[in-house]
């Protein structure tokens, strides 16, 4: 049952309409309510099978789980809060006979577990139902999920795909659910379709809606109700959005031809009106708007081409210096340039830098003891044509050393592994790497320092002998203020009972008592290798913030396990040991340590569903696909261009 609320209707004002004025009349496409009912689903697991009915003044309520986000072909999403099923139409006192009220299958309240998928292709998404009786579809509802939603047309389609009813659309409007106005009569018994096409993409998405046949408010609806079809123009959608049951959040609304009878008499002389329920704390009725999504957050887990070095300008808002394919004529142009003022980008021209002097700890830097970390901004070292456009040769490897202030951004290091060493104010971004190690050693061992927008391998590496990345604590030295952001990382494999320790992301103090510490990890993707995915060494805060960590079987369906190499048995994801975690947003599909302690967790999940997490379902290689793209050379391209 939902509680009273006043709705704009074209200019009037009704009292008592539910979610998009199902309640009575014709609503404009632009009018929507804020106020969630006095039910709302309880999504406690992910699986998305209904598991209980609960029925309130005559109407069944259906509370479905919550499931995994899946992916079919290019549908795509990640994994947020849940929405809710419950079908919300308003019911006066029983007194006589009554018209059917117009009701709907989806919540009121209902906000899309993916606010925004990660897929710009032109696409109509909808909804597949059933009247159980004759009636009158009004209007076609869809969730506005930004500002400018790009939906421009809401259609009705019969079962062969015959277009019973089109309406344009503008699509700007503000967030939440709107209704078009239709006016269509519908056959018992017959199935339809309700759609919008959206010329964006980016579409508002909730997994688990539609797990198998139900009926709500009257309205058949089978499972895998949510459909869609990627084209130029709108037509008929029939592709399914996934056997677990996806809602595109799509919505009708019918009222029944049928009238309402009216119960069994009771002893009572006068029936006494039944009051509104009172809202309570988490079902007000001034719930207030959720607040605005960030700018430049990626939906989708992994490197996007949105993230920048902190402090870094960009190359066309810079002076621009000049120099040639070689770390000498770097090296001189940012010794010329670390103590001026004004933004610098150092232009490299095309071409092959020769290989460098190893990565090991102790190895020489191509860059050593150069640049001002008091620098108001980092002075810019990218390729003058493009990411790409200058590459680092075959050698034993490159190392940056006691770099200070210098952003390097777009040189392809995907031939050699890369060293970092006691640096400050330094980044490096835009680039594969095969491996990567950050150590702290000496003078004032590494301070801010961000790794951005790098993919450490795309593809697993069998055989292999070491950690994908390491960040490395020795003599006493400190770590402080690491950030990752927009990073991804394939699994290091090692032979068969190799006893070599191989992790994806190892924490380690060798010697001394270094600390590391404000570690920070942004909408990054990272797979187990063949020992752990993270292997903490005493973190002492730091967040973890809107990622994704695939372990065990699960990582293995994206890099199964080479033919030879040492079987993985166990979700190994987050061990070691990390104090004061503040998490959010995130996937953890696999085990998390016991000796992992947490400032917070928000709206994040994990394979045990324990110590704040919500409980993670089992995940589909399609699944992966939907939250992590592949950073192949092509979508690389892509991105960072």
């Amino acid at each position: 049952m939902t509680a009273p609320l006043a709705t704009e209707w074209c200019g009037v004002v009704s009292a008592g309409a539910s979610r998009g004025g199902r309640g009575a009349g014709r609503q404009c496409v632009t009018c929507r309510s804020g106020v969630r009912g006095s039910l709302r689903s309880n999504f406690e697991t992910f699986g998305g099978n209904v598991d209980s009915t609960t029925v309130v003044s005559g109407i069944a309520s259906i509370r479905p789980q919550r499931a995994t986000r899946r992916r079919v072909r290019r549908l795509t999403a990640a994994i947020v809060a849940a929405a809710a099923l419950v079908g919300g139409a308003v019911l006066t006192p029983w007194a006589a006979a009554a018209v059917s009220p117009a009701v709907g299958v989806i919540s009121d309240g209902a906000t899309p577990e993916i606010a925004s998928v990660p897929d710009s292709a032109k696409i109509e998404l909808g909804t597949r139902f059933s009247p159980t009786t004759a009636g009158t579809l009004s209007g076609v509802q869809f969730y506005q999920n930004v500002s400018n939603s790009g939906v421009t047309s809401a259609s009705v389609w019969s079962s062969t795909g015959a277009l019973l009813a089109r309406v344009s659309v503008n699509p700007s409007a503000a967030i939440g659910w709107r209704t078009v106005p239709v006016d269509v009569d519908l056959t018992a018994g017959a199935t339809y379709t309700v759609s919008v096409f959206d010329s964006n993409g980016k579409f508002p998405a909730t997994s688990g809606a539609f797990t198998r046949d139900q009926t709500i408010n009257g309205i058949a609806v089978p499972a895998n109700a949510g459909v869609y079809r990627y084209a130029n123009s709108t037509g008929f959608p029939s592709s399914t959005a996934g056997a677990e049951g996806y809602s595109l959040l799509v919505d009708v609304v019918f009222t029944s031809d049928a009238t309402v009878a009216p119960p069994s008499p009771t002893p009572t002389p006068t029936p006494t009106p039944t009051p509104a329920p009172e809202p309570d704390p988490g079902d007000g009725a001034a719930e207030p708007e959720p607040a605005p999504e960030q700018p430049d957050v990626s939906t989708s887990f992994g490197p996007d081409g949105s993230h920048w070095p902190a402090r870094t300008p960009h190359a066309d808002g810079a002076r621009t210096v000049r120099v040639a394919a070689s770390w000498s004529a770097i090296a001189s142009a940012i010794t010329a340039n670390a103590n001026s003022t004004d933004p610098v980008v150092v232009c490299v021209s095309p071409g092959t830098i020769p290989g460098g002097n190893g990565s090991a700890s102790s190895s020489k830097g191509v860059l050593q003891s150069i640049g001002n970390a008091a620098r108001a901004s980092r002075i810019l070292v990218t390729p003058c044509d493009g990411v790409g456009t200058v590459k680092v040769g075959t050698g034993a490897g490159v190392a940056f050393v006691g770099v200070r202030g210098v952003s390097i951004v777009g040189i392809d290091f995907s031939a050699q592994p890369v060293m970092v060493r006691n640096s400050e104010s330094f980044a490096l971004g835009f680039t594969e790497v095969p491996t990567l190690l950050v150590t702290a050693n000496a003078d004032n061992g590494v301070r801010d320092v961000e790794i951005v927008e790098v993919v450490a391998g795309s593809e697993q590496t069998n055989g292999a002998t070491g950690d994908r990345v390491e960040v490395k604590s020795a003599g006493g030295f400190d770590i402080d203020g690491l950030r990752f952001a927009g990073f991804y990382a394939a699994p290091n494999y090692k032979p068969n009972k190799a006893s070599t320790h191989i992790d994806t992301l190892q924490f380690v103090t060798t010697s001394g008592d270094g600390t590391i510490s404000n570690v920070t990890i942004e909408d990054s993707a990272l797979f187990q290798s063949s020992d752990q995915g993270i292997m903490a060494g005493g973190n002492v805060g730091g967040t973890i913030r809107h990622s994704a960590f695939f372990g065990g079987t699960t990582g293995q369906l994206r890099y199964p396990m080479y033919a030879g190499g040492d079987p993985i048995t166990l979700a190994n994801l987050w061990h070691g040991a990390w104090s004061g975690l503040t998490v959010t947003d995130s996937v953890v599909a696999g085990s998390i340590s016991p000796a992992y302690s947490f400032a917070s967790v928000s709206n994040s999940k994990s394979s045990d569903g324990a110590r704040g997490f919500g409980r993670l379902g089992t995940l589909t290689l399609a699944d992966i696909d939907a939250l992590v793209p592949v950073p192949s050379p092509a979508r690389l391209a892509a991105i960072w261009n």
